[in-house]
């Protein structure tokens, strides 16, 4: 096979590489493959692939910027008559413009070129329209402050070319203008809309900062990455002919922010145009930002820009450039580190962190948006390519995180509204730690809502301080089990925080109460423990820990659904996940008798603390009685009583009267078990959130199977389990694993009755055709179908006068039930399955009754029903 030399420059060396085929045998039959060349020029090489049939060479599928259209691009002069021909700038302008390229004008300088930042005239071109049929001369200009940059004059003239082509090509308000070039020799210039804020990368680096200081606030640094997204994306899938660019250097200092702080992706002589697969022997970019997989296969795809945009969302999170010293092994490592660690939140930009706006302590950053960020993040960074996502997917995600931010001012609600919704205070249910709850009904987001709110009282000392903490942690810890915040006031002197209403108040008013059933309470525990787990950072969902200093009965809030939700986070502490939290307090705070001894003696805080303070309402919730029914004696409490009747095993003793013919042994077992371990005196002893859930779900299982399933059983079911053909049935545990493996179905009678409960009970039974009598000779097989009940069923050939006979006793269907008899079978070979019932003409006898069915519907199984006694009453 020949090689037409034409299509390339002569200084192109050009050499068979490899050879593979492509597709399958059919298509190799078709006499297509595909020969890769190596070619060779100023000592980097692209390979190239190239479409081959023996009719002749088709045509080249690299469009790479050497060899794309090189016989049409070979140099600039290819360029004049063309719309570039109208951008190009004389020198003499550009040096008059920079002062003969004065240092005082350098905007940037690196080893690669300078930028300048001058005022010059530029052709104000919007379309190619305004260009045709006029001379240079006649075009409309415009002067504007532009960045010029100017490469040396070693700078090779191709990769001049191609940045010069690819940023002509672009038209998009988040990628750099092309103004226009100079290529007068010796000097290559390109002339670009000016960016005054710098590159994203001047921002980044903490210490490292050289040109500017200031800090972006969350929303800022969300709107520039979804600019950059947008403007990857538009490269990547919306250029003209359905061209594909490759930018292949993404990273901070490429992103320019103009004077609006709005992101524009600058143009790269890195970039090249790609149709499909390109691969390059020589390895581009910034060390950092390189996707893994082009260093290790110089293969070139767009997710190579994911990977770098990727880090570049990073490095906003972080501020920190993606090279900066605190990370050995660079950003990228470190992000994937954290993310499977679950310690991503340790990277965030303290400033993120701070306050905000100096009202109420409030996070700048909603938890939401920073996981919904955080996620797409580390998706980008995947090791492989088939992992990371689509830039379209990246944009909805930053989108979604954008939301989630600017959503989060939606719960300033203003004080007039409160007071109408309070009747000006008129209604108190209760009073917190530092102030009074009223109940009202406010107009806010989603229409009118019953709503409790809790307003400081100016005289409490640590009032403000603690009102401010719970708003903190309302607004970013969002829980099923955790008391919902449906706003905030700040005005006039006053601070409030608006939360849903409770319906059946606190589990104080309901521990002696004798219609809390033992079910009940274990709900309303499971859903503590499941509210505990999740803000102490031992559920799914990762986060900064929760310590809330203060659970008891009272903090505990009651739907009308008896949800229960953990409320009142005035003396909560928050602290870094995945940390070990040892703090010490000068002033141990919490409700005497829920209070950890080890934090009372020693003032060290840990979520052990809470643990504790768990198991003594565990321990109040068994009982009904409170921690404090001795006088307020030291030396006797309900934590000690109980300990003690649990060692001498007479715990009995201490349960509630009104539930002690309702509590199954293994479920009070199981609960009091888990109860003693979180009060055990030691730390180390304590079970975590999740363990604690985890044993409160077994003895609520224990118990519904007592309540619950064992009252669905059959009176005989245990004859049942007898007479089946069904071994699982000897290994259920429980009422549950028997009555859903009666559900599901048995076999009886040696295999030939499936028996099965219904969804309200009903027993109905299946009679293998190996229980029917056959009167034709010879009318049938035996045969096995895999979605058959049974082992055998009959495969009859002829049923034009087919007669079977059944007698049918009711062994275990119910008596006094309506229950129809229906035939049902399947056509051996394949049928279309019709909503229209299938006409059929079966006679049959009952006793010495005759009777007729003519009409079959059809089972979703392809089975088609009879329905031949539609009533009969079981006696």
């Amino acid at each position: 096979m020949e090689f037409d030399r034409e299509l390339l420059p002569d200084d192109l060396v050009v050499e068979p590489w490899v050879r593979i085929a492509v597709g399958n045998e059919e298509e190799i039959r078709d006499e297509r493959e595909v020969l890769f060349f190596r070619l060779t020029r100023n000592s980097a090489i692209v390979i190239i692939d190239l479409t081959v049939s023996k009719s002749g060479m088709g045509p080249c599928a690299c469009a790479c910027g050497w060899c794309r259209g090189l016989n049409e691009v070979e140099d600039l002069e290819t360029f004049k008559g063309t719309i570039l021909e109208y951008l190009k700038i004389d020198l003499h302008d550009i040096r008059i413009a920079t002062n003969n390229f004065h240092e005082e004008f350098i905007f940037t300088s690196s080893g690669f070129h300078q930028v300048y930042v001058a005022a010059l005239d530029v052709c104000d071109i919007k379309n190619i329209s305004e260009i045709e049929g006029k001379n240079k001369s006649e075009l409309p200009k415009r002067s504007a402050t532009v960045a010029i940059k100017r490469y040396p004059a070693t700078h090779e003239e191709e990769l001049f070319i191609a940045e010069i082509e690819t940023i002509a090509s672009c038209k998009h308000p988040n990628v750099v203008s092309l103004l226009g070039f100079c290529d007068d020799h010796p000097e290559k210039i390109i002339v670009y809309e000016y960016a005054s804020k710098g590159t994203l990368g001047d921002y980044l680096g903490g210490h490292m900062c050289t040109r500017f200081i200031a800090k972006f606030t969350w929303v800022q640094r969300l709107k520039i990455c979804i600019e950059v997204a947008h403007g990857l994306n538009y490269i990547h899938t919306s250029l003209e002919d359905k061209q594909t660019i490759i930018h292949r250097n993404i990273k901070s200092h490429n992103i320019l922010l103009n004077k609006n702080l709005e992101a524009m992706i600058d143009g790269s002589p890195l970039c090249i145009f790609l149709q499909e697969i390109f691969l390059n022997g020589q390895i581009v970019g910034s060390p950092g930002y390189l996707d893994p997989e082009y260093r290790r296969t110089g293969r070139l795809s767009k997710e190579v820009d994911i990977y770098s945009f990727g880090v570049v969302l990073f490095e906003i999170c972080c501020w920190r450039l993606a090279n900066d010293p605190i990370y050995d092994k660079g950003l990228a490592h470190m992000a994937r580190k954290c993310f499977k660690e679950r310690t991503l939140h340790e990277m965030v930009d303290p400033y993120l962190k701070e306050e905000a706006n100096g009202k109420f302590s409030i996070k700048a950053v909603d938890q939401d948006s920073l996981e919904t960020f955080l996620q797409i993040a580390y998706q980008c960074l995947q090791e492989t390519r088939d992992e990371r996502p689509t830039m379209e997917t990246v944009i909805k995600e930053l989108e979604k995180a954008l939301h989630f931010q600017e959503n989060k001012d939606n719960f300033q609600i203003s004080l007039d509204e409160i007071k109408l919704a309070t009747r000006n205070f008129s209604h108190p249910i209760g009073k917190g730690g530092f102030g009074q709850v009223y109940r009202g009904e406010v107009t806010h987001k989603i229409g009118r809502k019953i709503i409790a709110a809790k307003r400081l009282d100016r005289k409490s000392g640590q009032g403000e301080t603690q009102l401010m903490t719970e708003l903190e942690i309302l607004l970013e810890y969002k829980h099923e089990n955790v008391i919902g915040l449906v706003g905030y006031c700040d005005e006039k002197g006053e601070k409030i925080i608006v939360y849903e209403y409770a319906t059946r108040g606190s589990l104080d008013r309901w521990l002696k109460h004798n219609d809390l059933k033992w079910r009940r309470r274990l709900e309303i525990c499971i859903d503590i423990a499941t509210g505990l787990d999740f803000l102490h950072g031992t559920s799914d969902v990762k986060q900064e820990v929760v310590i809330h200093r203060d659970i008891k009965a009272a903090n505990i809030l009651l739907h009308g659904n008896w949800k229960a939700k953990i409320a009142d986070f005035g003396l909560s502490l928050i602290s870094p996940i995945n940390q070990e939290m040892n703090y010490v307090i000068d002033n141990a705070k919490g409700t005497y008798g829920y209070c950890d001894p080890q934090y009372i003696t020693t003032s060290m805080l840990t979520k052990e603390s809470d643990i504790y303070s768990f198991g003594v309402l565990l321990f109040e919730i068994l009982c009904g009685r409170f921690v404090m029914e001795y006088n307020n004696s030291k030396d006797r409490n309900l934590v000690n009583d109980v300990r003690r009747h649990y060692e001498e095993g007479r715990l009995d003793e201490m349960v509630f009267e009104a539930m002690k013919k309702q509590i199954v042994h293994e479920s009070l077992t199981t609960y009091i078990d888990i109860a003693y371990e979180c009060t055990h005196e030691e730390i180390e002893s304590r079970p975590t959130a999740s363990k604690v859930l985890i044993q409160l779900m077994k003895a609520l299982d224990f118990q519904e199977d007592h309540e619950i399933w064992e009252p669905k059983l059959p009176r005989d079911y245990k004859k049942l389990i007898e007479i089946s053909n069904s071994p699982e049935l000897d290994s259920a545990v429980s009422n549950k694993d028997i009555y859903d493996m009666l559900f599901k179905g048995i076999l009886l009678h040696e295999g030939s009755v499936f028996f099965s409960l219904g969804t309200r009970g009903e027993r109905n039974e299946i009679i293998s055709a190996t229980r029917f009598s056959y009167k034709n000779r010879r009318s049938h097989k035996w045969a096995s179908i895999p979605e058959s009940r049974f082992q055998k069923v009959a495969e009859i050939f002829d049923v034009s006068n087919l007669k079977i006979q059944i007698k049918i006793k009711s062994h275990f269907l119910s008596p006094g039930v309506n229950y129809g008899v229906y035939l049902i079978f399947k056509f051996c070979g394949p049928r279309k399955i019709s909503s229209t019932p299938m006409y059929v003409n079966l006679k049959y006898k009952m006793g010495k009754e005759t009777l007729h069915s003519y009409f079959a519907t059809w089972r979703d199984n392809e089975c088609v029903v009879i329905n031949v006694l539609s009533r009969q009453v079981i006696k």
